[in-house]
């Protein structure tokens, strides 16, 4: 199958075997790529599923309606849930960072407020973020939008910490690298926390033990913020085989 578009509707605008475009991937899809009746694209819901083969059947000022032909589940995702806890760091190195993690295959993202970090998120930036990721998917050829979560402390995201799997913290004095699992299948979920540009203070790296978070190193050069999430996260698929 050729390489086709991909359009975004969400779950209620799957009915059966039809599915509905409205608004922005309406206007994508007829005045930026002038599609007509009868061609085929690709339409993901951003929960998983994807009409990876759909034609258009019907366009119309209130939408346009493809018909699935071919649908898959968690198509171009990853077997792991791997949510990426991060300081968020100054400017739009954060809207970078979202972008692109999305795209190696991120499926969940946690703002994080530590006790060095200058930088606070409002509304505006999580709605961006979100539009962002949305974006990244469709880019990526992946099914599921990642979740971006309002920013929470350092103490909440070591408490959320016990619902994952494998839980995880980058800092530049350890030395330990991560190995490759020794267990297959690789563990579903797991929790990543990168911190701001000074490092976590040491009362929050004691927090992240006591809260049986393993330390990991990223190698032996400073990496800045949004660097250090993009290696780790790449670090971990590759070692897991998802990547």
């Amino acid at each position: 199958m050729s390489r086709r578009e991909i359009f975004f509707a969400s779950p209620q605008n799957f009915k059966g075997d039809i599915v509905t475009l409205v608004d922005d991937e309406l206007h994508h899809l007829t005045r930026v790529l002038h599609h007509k009746v009868g061609d085929r694209i690709t339409i993901v819901d951003g929960a998983g599923v994807a009409a990876v083969d759909s034609e258009i059947i019907a366009i119309d000022r209130d939408g346009a309606r493809a018909r699935i032909l071919k649908k898959v589940r968690r198509y171009g995702e990853p077997y792991v849930h791997l949510t990426l806890a991060q300081a968020v760091p100054k400017g739009s190195r954060f809207d970078w960072l979202i972008e692109k993690a999305t795209e190696i295959g991120a499926s969940e993202f946690m703002p994080l407020l530590c006790e060095r970090g200058e930088v606070e998120a409002g509304t505006g930036k999580l709605e961006r973020w979100r539009r962002l990721a949305l974006a990244a998917m469709k880019q990526s050829c992946r099914s599921f939008c990642p979740v971006i979560n309002a920013p929470l402390s350092f103490e909440a995201m070591c408490q959320q910490g016990r619902n994952y799997q494998l839980r995880l913290l980058a800092h530049e004095g350890n030395d330990d690298t991560l190995r490759p699992p020794i267990a297959t299948p690789p563990p579903r979920r797991v929790l990543l926390a990168i911190g701001p540009e000074g490092g976590f203070t040491d009362n929050e790296l004691q927090r992240a033990k006591d809260g049986n978070f393993q330390l990991m190193s990223l190698g032996p050069r400073r990496l800045r913020a949004e660097t250090a999430g993009i290696v780790a996260i790449t670090k971990l698929l590759t070692l897991f085989g998802q990547l």
